[in-house]
């Protein structure tokens, strides 16, 4: 056994820089690798010993990952660890001699025997080592650890150069590193750590140095480089606002993008450009798509949400002739938006319906079928759906025929995002109702977590058609997540499907659904079972996961969904009555009662309460009550009021208490007995449409951390 004691001694605090150089590194990887900087580095300080006075911060660019402590210790914190040894009488003899265990435990923990110490435990006493040991400097411990540190940095892809030994998310041309004004020493795969910065890639490539974190803020800015990714971002976002209301627009609100833009540039310089009107004849969807996807380019749009016929490119570099740098932008957005208008001229002269044959050449999967196969399949389940959920049934039929009709035009080709919108602006275009194109469209939401819903039902219905269709076939042809890896979004499928119908308020037996979904795939009746099943199942940990995230306790959510998950709405109806309860003053020692009682009773215990074998007062009570509520109890379970049956239950406490203080269960009678423990099953089985009571962890054991 060891314990570590850490000793803090007063030392002088200085701030540390450190700057990574390298070539340009995605816009992806920098905010995800600023936030494992500062993570990777505070667990680097605690297991060094190293105190923080101040907050960790990391900034960076496409060219430097940078990483700043105001404040850390001069010296690591003095240690003095404790390690227990064998025991005393196993140590030392009679005599009080050390025998060989001691002498074998010293030599190893680099002691002397005359220096151990004895310590009492529950078992006894054992022999103790005791070691002291002085913090080092906190510059040379950096110095050992600093190359492993910026090696630890993970990043989604990473690569090796020329003939180095190292991986990193992209060369590594210079390392900056300073602690309280002075270099901190080390070689990084022969690269050598120093005090010099450098400048903007092409206004200012030369090198500069640096003394201390407030000189390398005000020499960077001249420099031609913003390190502060958050000023970055303002500057983006008041530049081209200030573009767009120079034209009387407004920016289109596109936060990604903005995130993205800040990662690709340094030195951000707001510059717009003009298209040709008549390419607004095109969808907007199109356009802003062609312009974010390809360039980077941030649309403008009029007070109505309509778009202008201009853009803004936010470029790295400060242009001499800023109409060249426009000009050679309007160039390129120019034959972008060619190639969108062709696409879309070619797509119209098609109506959407007519396309549905063509999914016939397109597979979905090669264990499914293909796209036309899928579509036939949504289209039986849509109509399935549109009977339960009240929705029409023709619009949602004729929806599930053209939903997937899009992704063989060439808009669709070009920019797979824009599938659904495309549906919806080709069906209306092909005369289509718009109630029909509209669920064309919903059939894709939610996209995302936190994305939107469909409105109406009959995007919900072919929605939820399409992601059962998937479930169930992927189920059946044995392609299951396993870990992390979900290629088909599986689990993304199920918890869309519960959403919709949460937010509808929708009921459904999502048993009977996986049913009419595995028609659909011609299974053998043993596989259907094996994947009713399977799905079924996966769907419920898909929901418990779901109702975790609301901060509802785990042990409440299993004790609920275990009694029979099959109506998702009801489920979590159940779950939410029980974990009212437990703000009573009841719940505790109702669930202690019942626990007691489900391990008294025997497995599949049967029997009838007869009165007249009724012989305690305290028996008689709690039969007296259980006989008042039990039809209460029962129709309002059925009627799903499940708060109002459990108040009910929970007005048992008091006389369940009293049955159990006062009545002997398990009495020399055996008809007394039985007598018993059938009015015990009783009670208990107030619970069985509701929950299992046996898996309520009681106190703060289940709690969900969030």
């Amino acid at each position: 056994m060891l314990s570590t004691v850490y000793c803090k001694e007063f030392s002088l605090s200085k701030e540390f820089l450190l700057e990574i150089g390298t070539e340009e590194i995605p816009s992806r990887f920098i905010g995800p690798a600023l936030e494992n900087m500062k993570a990777l580095f505070a667990d680097l300080l605690a297991s060094g010993r190293v105190a923080a006075g101040g907050e960790i911060k990391a900034y960076g660019t496409p060219r430097r990952l940078v990483l700043y402590a105001s404040q850390l210790d001069e010296r690591q914190s003095d240690v003095s660890r404790e390690v227990l040894g064998p025991p005393r009488k196993v140590a030392f003899d009679g005599s009080g001699m050390p025998t060989k265990a001691a002498l074998v435990f010293a030599e190893k923990n680099k002691v002397t025997v005359d220096s151990l110490s004895f310590k009492s435990t529950d078992k006894g006493e054992y022999v103790v080592a005791r070691m002291d040991e002085k913090g080092g400097e906190t510059a040379a411990w950096l110095q050992q650890a600093l190359p492993g540190f910026i090696l630890s940095i993970p990043f989604p892809k990473s690569m090796r150069w020329m003939d180095k030994d190292i991986r990193f998310a992209r060369p590594i041309h210079w390392v900056l590193s300073l602690f309280g004004g002075a270099v901190v020493a080390f070689e990084l795969n022969g690269l050598k750590s120093g005090n010099l910065s450098r400048g903007h890639r092409f206004m200012s490539p030369g090198a500069f140095l640096v003394k201390d974190f407030k000189s390398y803020m005000s020499q960077s800015e001249p420099n031609f480089v913003v390190i502060d990714p958050e000023i970055r971002k303002q500057r983006i976002v008041k530049q081209a606002d200030e573009l767009a209301r120079s034209k009387g627009g407004a920016v289109l609100e596109d936060a990604g993008l903005v995130d993205e833009v800040t990662n690709l540039v340094e030195y951000p310089v707001a510059l717009m450009g003009s298209f040709d009107k008549d390419y607004l004849r095109i969808p907007k969807e199109v356009l802003i798509t062609a312009m974010r996807e390809h360039q980077r380019y941030f649309s403008v749009v009029d007070h109505t949400g309509n778009l202008l016929p201009h853009f803004i490119t936010i470029s790295n570099t400060r242009a001499e002739d800023p109409d060249v740098v426009r000009a050679g932008n309007e160039r390129v957005l120019a034959a972008r938006l060619s190639d969108a208008a062709y696409f879309f001229d070619h797509d119209v002269k098609v109506k959407l319906s007519d396309r549905v044959e063509g999914l016939k050449k397109v597979m979905y999967q090669e264990k499914l079928g293909t796209l036309y196969d899928k579509t036939e399949r949504i289209q039986k389940l849509s109509l399935y759906l549109a009977g339960i959920l009240k929705a029409d049934a023709g619009v949602a039929e004729r929806a599930a025929r053209l939903c997937k009709a899009d992704l063989i035009t060439g808009v669709v080709g070009e920019f797979p995002r824009l599938q659904g919108v495309m549906g919806r602006q080709y069906a209306l275009i092909s005369g289509e109702d718009p109630r029909v194109a509209d669920a064309v469209a919903e059939h894709y939401l939610p996209r995302s977590a936190g994305d939107s819903l469909p409105a109406s039902l009959e995007g919900m219905c072919v929605g939820m058609a399409d992601r059962i269709d998937t479930l169930a076939g992927c189920f059946a042809a044995g392609l299951i997540p396993t870990g992390s890896e979900d290629p088909y979004g599986l689990r993304r499928q199920s918890v869309a499907i519960m959403a919709m119908l949460f937010e509808k308020g929708k009921g459904l037996s999502l048993s009977a659904l996986i049913s009419e979904a595995c028609k659909g795939h011609g299974l053998k009746k043993s596989d259907t079972i094996r994947v009713e099943a399977e799905t079924l199942d996966f769907c419920r940990q898909r929901l418990a996961g779901m109702l975790a995230s609301e901060g509802l306790r785990s042990d409440v959510v299993d004790a609920a969904l275990s009694v029979g998950f099959d109506d998702p709405l009801i489920a979590r109806e159940k779950v939410k009555a029980l974990d009212a309860l437990r703000a009573s003053e009841d719940y505790q020692p109702l669930v202690t009662a019942l626990k007691r009682a489900g391990n008294i009773l025997p497995k599949k215990f049967e029997g009838a309460i007869k009165k007249g074998l009724l012989k305690e007062e305290a028996e008689k009570a709690l039969h007296a009550a259980y006989m008042d509520i039990k039809d209460r109890v029962a129709e309002k379970t059925a009627r799903l009021d499940f708060r109002g049956a459990l108040a009910d239950i929970a007005s048992l406490r008091k006389p369940v208490d009293a049955f159990f203080d006062k009545v002997m269960v398990m009495d020399k009678d055996p008809d007394v007995k039985n007598n018993r423990l059938a009015l015990l099953a009783g009670v208990t089985g107030l619970f069985a449409g509701i929950a299992d009571f046996s898996r309520l962890v009681l106190g703060t054991e289940g709690e969900t951390k969030g």
